[in-house]
């Protein structure tokens, strides 16, 4: 079996078959549960990491133990952890016999009944009641004796986190070859097309609170370089991070003013306040979004953002999603300056 994570960009594909035929060959051998240790290039603590050794024989590395994102600096020997398994499903089944038995009870009461008549197996919400709300890295992986380590030779990109969205951006050109990224941004751009499914590269709430990993990435993207900037009545805003199917701008909406009321139809927006109190109204509906905070506005929905405060701009950072992303794409309801859709 190979077990792959759903956010992470692969490339040199001809590598990546190859290393996972020899993790196959070494599983089949040996009975190990093989996963692919990546060798940084700089530290990053939002990383997991593996110590692993050699072999006697050279063959492979040894897995001492898993380390999940560390606080601390680690020594150059240490690899990112792909998250990536390739085992015989009874070596696997046998260990969460061992490690986590209430999950294999669960798991299996799901499937006893499964013919193989049956093309699909449908799970229904009773089947994951009990389950632990915790990843199987730490419920069973981190105590598993076995586990065997190969060197990924394919380029490997975790894009979890913001900053790594942030960072893909940057070395799209040069990391990865054009064919890489044609081939993976069907999966990429398929998730962050409809932001409120996301589970791994990106995820919001209606006016929650941002994650100490979101907030690193707005702070990133407050000192990056402006694409173009561009007036409006209520003020202005600069253009600071594009793509295919996403757009990120700053903008700034001068004291007692506010946006036409609104609504899109190829695109949601995410709103993050910078500094000020925002007053977004929602079909009918008037938040309050204060520093830190943000508000999701789905495409159709329709929306006014005034800042009514007397002194100060309202700053917001607006992220763009959708396959047409232009001001043509803006029916506007109503405006006080007098602008037509």
């Amino acid at each position: 079996m190979l077990i792959l994570p759903s956010d992470h960009l692969i490339g040199n594909l001809d590598n990546f078959y190859t290393s996972i035929d020899k993790a196959s060959q070494i599983a089949c051998e040996t009975n190990a549960i093989v996963t692919f240790g990546v060798k940084p290039c700089k530290f990053n603590s939002e990383y997991g990491y593996i110590d692993a050794l050699y072999d006697s024989d050279k063959k492979y590395h040894i897995v001492q133990r898993f380390l999940e994102k560390p606080a601390y600096e680690l020594s150059n020997d240490h690899y990112w952890n792909s998250g990536i398994f390739v085992f015989k499903a009874k070596r696997y089944i046998d260990e969460v016999k061992k490690f986590a038995p209430n999950l294999y009870k669960l798991c299996y009461n799901s499937v006893k009944h499964f013919t193989p008549q049956e093309k699909f197996l449908y799970l229904k919400q009773q089947d994951f009641e009990g389950i632990e709300s915790i990843s199987i890295d730490h419920l069973v992986m981190e105590k598993v004796k076995n586990i065997a380590m190969i060197e990924a030779n394919f380029d490997w990109m975790d894009i979890g986190t913001w900053n790594a969205v942030l960072e893909l951006n940057e070395r799209k050109n040069c990391f990865f070859s054009r064919s890489t990224l044609h081939e993976n941004k069907q999966c990429f751009l398929g998730k962050t097309s409809n932001m409120k499914q996301l589970s791994g590269v990106i995820e919001f709430q209606k006016k929650s609170i941002l994650n100490q990993s979101l907030m690193s990435f707005i702070n990133k993207v407050k000192n990056m370089a402006v694409i173009k900037k561009e007036i409006r009545p209520w003020g202005f805003f600069y253009v600071i991070l594009t793509g295919e199917n996403f757009l990120v701008k700053r903008l700034f909406i001068n004291p007692l003013s506010c946006t036409s009321k609104q609504f899109h139809n190829h695109r949601d927006e995410y709103h993050i306040v910078l500094s000020g109190v925002g007053h977004i109204t929602l079909d009918e509906k008037i938040h309050t979004v204060v520093q830190n905070h943000l508000i999701e506005i789905p495409r159709n929905v329709a929306h006014r953002i005034e800042n009514k405060n007397t002194d100060s701009p309202l700053e917001i950072i607006e992220f763009q999603v959708g396959d047409h992303l232009s001001d043509s794409d803006i029916v506007r309801l109503d405006d006080i300056y007098g602008r037509t859709a």
